[in-house]
Protein backbone atom coordinates (compact mmCIF):
# COMPACT_ATOMS: atom_id res chain seq x y z
CA UNK A 1 0.00 0.00 0.00
CA UNK A 2 2.82 2.19 0.67
CA UNK A 3 4.10 1.50 -2.79
CA UNK A 4 1.29 2.42 -4.40
CA UNK A 5 0.80 5.55 -2.50
CA UNK A 6 4.42 6.81 -3.16
CA UNK A 7 3.90 5.99 -6.79
CA UNK A 8 0.42 7.98 -6.92
CA UNK A 9 2.14 10.61 -4.67
CA UNK A 10 5.32 10.68 -7.64
CA UNK A 11 3.23 10.90 -10.60
CA UNK A 12 0.93 13.76 -9.27
CA UNK A 13 3.67 16.39 -8.39
CA UNK A 14 5.32 15.09 -12.05
CA UNK A 15 1.95 15.94 -13.58
CA UNK A 16 1.47 19.42 -11.80
CA UNK A 17 4.84 20.48 -12.61
CA UNK A 18 4.94 19.92 -16.15
CA UNK A 19 1.67 22.45 -16.40
CA UNK A 20 2.78 24.87 -14.16
CA UNK A 21 3.87 28.58 -15.45
CA UNK A 22 7.19 29.59 -15.94
CA UNK A 23 8.52 31.24 -12.51
CA UNK A 24 8.31 34.43 -14.43
CA UNK A 25 4.74 34.23 -14.77
CA UNK A 26 4.04 32.87 -11.66
CA UNK A 27 2.13 34.87 -9.35
CA UNK A 28 4.20 36.34 -6.17
CA UNK A 29 3.14 37.77 -2.91
CA UNK A 30 5.35 40.79 -3.30
CA UNK A 31 4.10 44.31 -4.64
CA UNK A 32 5.00 44.76 -8.38
CA UNK A 33 4.17 48.09 -10.28
CA UNK A 34 1.10 48.16 -11.65
CA UNK A 35 0.96 48.08 -15.88
CA UNK A 36 -0.72 47.00 -18.07
CA UNK A 37 0.23 44.82 -20.74
CA UNK A 38 -1.65 44.33 -24.21
CA UNK A 39 -0.94 41.32 -26.69
CA UNK A 40 -1.98 43.55 -29.91
CA UNK A 41 0.79 43.89 -32.63
CA UNK A 42 0.89 47.58 -33.36
CA UNK A 43 2.56 49.68 -36.35
CA UNK A 44 4.69 52.64 -34.86
CA UNK A 45 1.78 54.71 -35.41
CA UNK A 46 -0.81 52.43 -34.19
CA UNK A 47 -2.68 52.88 -37.27
CA UNK A 48 -2.24 49.97 -39.91
CA UNK A 49 -4.49 47.66 -37.89
CA UNK A 50 -7.77 48.72 -35.65
CA UNK A 51 -9.64 46.32 -33.41
CA UNK A 52 -12.06 45.38 -36.25
CA UNK A 53 -9.04 44.13 -38.52
CA UNK A 54 -9.78 46.89 -40.94
CA UNK A 55 -6.76 47.85 -43.28
CA UNK A 56 -5.85 51.78 -43.47
CA UNK A 57 -3.44 53.80 -44.90
CA UNK A 58 -1.76 56.15 -43.32
CA UNK A 59 -3.97 58.56 -43.04
CA UNK A 60 -7.12 56.19 -42.68
CA UNK A 61 -9.33 57.99 -46.04
CA UNK A 62 -8.07 55.46 -48.47
CA UNK A 63 -10.91 52.51 -47.18
CA UNK A 64 -14.00 53.40 -45.26
CA UNK A 65 -16.02 50.93 -42.86
CA UNK A 66 -18.59 50.53 -45.72
CA UNK A 67 -15.78 49.64 -48.27
CA UNK A 68 -16.19 52.99 -50.36
CA UNK A 69 -13.65 53.87 -52.53
CA UNK A 70 -12.45 57.69 -52.49
CA UNK A 71 -10.33 60.21 -53.78
CA UNK A 72 -7.64 62.22 -52.34
CA UNK A 73 -10.09 64.92 -51.39
CA UNK A 74 -12.99 62.21 -51.40
CA UNK A 75 -14.91 64.01 -54.43
CA UNK A 76 -14.55 61.91 -56.93
CA UNK A 77 -17.33 59.02 -55.96
CA UNK A 78 -19.84 59.69 -53.72
CA UNK A 79 -21.88 57.05 -51.74
CA UNK A 80 -24.76 56.90 -54.71
CA UNK A 81 -22.05 56.37 -57.28
CA UNK A 82 -22.54 59.86 -59.30
CA UNK A 83 -20.03 61.33 -61.13
CA UNK A 84 -18.75 64.53 -59.85
CA UNK A 85 -15.92 66.95 -61.79
CA UNK A 86 -13.59 68.64 -59.80
CA UNK A 87 -15.98 71.40 -58.73
CA UNK A 88 -19.28 68.93 -58.49
CA UNK A 89 -21.24 70.99 -61.63
CA UNK A 90 -21.06 69.37 -64.71
CA UNK A 91 -23.49 67.06 -63.45
CA UNK A 92 -26.41 66.57 -61.15
CA UNK A 93 -27.65 64.31 -59.77
CA UNK A 94 -31.21 64.56 -62.32
CA UNK A 95 -28.63 64.16 -64.95
CA UNK A 96 -29.14 68.14 -66.18
CA UNK A 97 -26.15 69.22 -68.40
CA UNK A 98 -25.04 72.75 -67.03
CA UNK A 99 -22.84 75.04 -68.50
CA UNK A 100 -19.60 76.91 -66.44
CA UNK A 101 -21.97 79.32 -64.74
CA UNK A 102 -25.04 77.34 -65.08
CA UNK A 103 -26.96 79.55 -67.12
CA UNK A 104 -26.85 77.91 -70.50
CA UNK A 105 -29.87 75.48 -70.20
CA UNK A 106 -32.43 75.65 -68.01
CA UNK A 107 -34.01 72.00 -66.43
CA UNK A 108 -36.72 72.90 -68.75
CA UNK A 109 -35.12 73.13 -71.66
CA UNK A 110 -35.31 77.05 -72.43
CA UNK A 111 -32.16 78.83 -74.36
CA UNK A 112 -31.33 81.44 -71.93
CA UNK A 113 -28.53 84.19 -73.27
CA UNK A 114 -26.39 85.62 -71.61
CA UNK A 115 -28.03 87.56 -69.08
CA UNK A 116 -31.27 85.91 -69.81
CA UNK A 117 -33.34 88.45 -71.15
CA UNK A 118 -33.52 87.69 -74.85
CA UNK A 119 -36.29 85.04 -74.75
CA UNK A 120 -38.95 84.70 -72.30
CA UNK A 121 -40.68 81.52 -71.22
CA UNK A 122 -43.54 82.18 -72.89
CA UNK A 123 -41.09 82.75 -76.06
CA UNK A 124 -41.69 86.57 -76.54
CA UNK A 125 -38.94 88.48 -78.12
CA UNK A 126 -37.35 91.59 -76.09
CA UNK A 127 -34.98 94.27 -76.98
CA UNK A 128 -32.48 94.98 -74.81
CA UNK A 129 -34.32 97.01 -72.66
CA UNK A 130 -37.32 95.12 -73.29
CA UNK A 131 -39.74 98.20 -74.57
CA UNK A 132 -40.05 97.48 -78.00
CA UNK A 133 -42.49 94.24 -77.90
CA UNK A 134 -44.95 93.66 -75.20
CA UNK A 135 -46.71 90.72 -74.59
CA UNK A 136 -49.79 91.22 -76.40
CA UNK A 137 -47.51 92.41 -79.08
CA UNK A 138 -47.83 96.95 -79.51
CA UNK A 139 -45.32 98.34 -80.81
CA UNK A 140 -44.27 101.41 -78.13
CA UNK A 141 -41.71 104.26 -79.28
CA UNK A 142 -38.73 104.84 -77.08
CA UNK A 143 -40.83 106.57 -74.28
CA UNK A 144 -43.84 104.30 -75.02
CA UNK A 145 -46.67 107.07 -76.00
CA UNK A 146 -45.97 107.46 -79.67
CA UNK A 147 -49.12 104.38 -79.75
CA UNK A 148 -51.62 103.58 -77.96
CA UNK A 149 -53.31 100.08 -77.04
CA UNK A 150 -56.20 100.59 -79.41
CA UNK A 151 -53.78 101.99 -82.12
CA UNK A 152 -54.84 105.76 -81.72
CA UNK A 153 -51.81 108.19 -82.59
CA UNK A 154 -51.29 110.96 -79.88
CA UNK A 155 -48.94 114.21 -80.13
CA UNK A 156 -46.18 114.42 -77.57
CA UNK A 157 -48.28 116.56 -75.15
CA UNK A 158 -51.76 114.37 -76.40
CA UNK A 159 -53.21 117.78 -76.95
CA UNK A 160 -53.16 118.36 -80.65
CA UNK A 161 -56.78 115.47 -80.78
CA UNK A 162 -58.48 116.71 -77.94
CA UNK A 163 -58.63 119.39 -79.87
CA UNK A 164 -59.05 118.83 -82.91
CA UNK A 165 -62.55 116.81 -81.51
CA UNK A 166 -63.24 120.04 -79.97
CA UNK A 167 -62.82 118.56 -76.56
CA UNK A 168 -60.59 120.78 -74.68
Amino acid sequence: MKRQLLLSLTLSILAANAFALPAAEQATPQVKASTSVFTQTLASDGGDRTPQGQTLASDGGDRTPQGQTLASDGGDRTPQGQTLASDGSDRTPQGQTLASDGSDRTPQGQTLASDGGDRTPQGQTLASDGGDRTPQGQTLAEDGFDRTPLGQAVAEGGRDRLEEKGLV
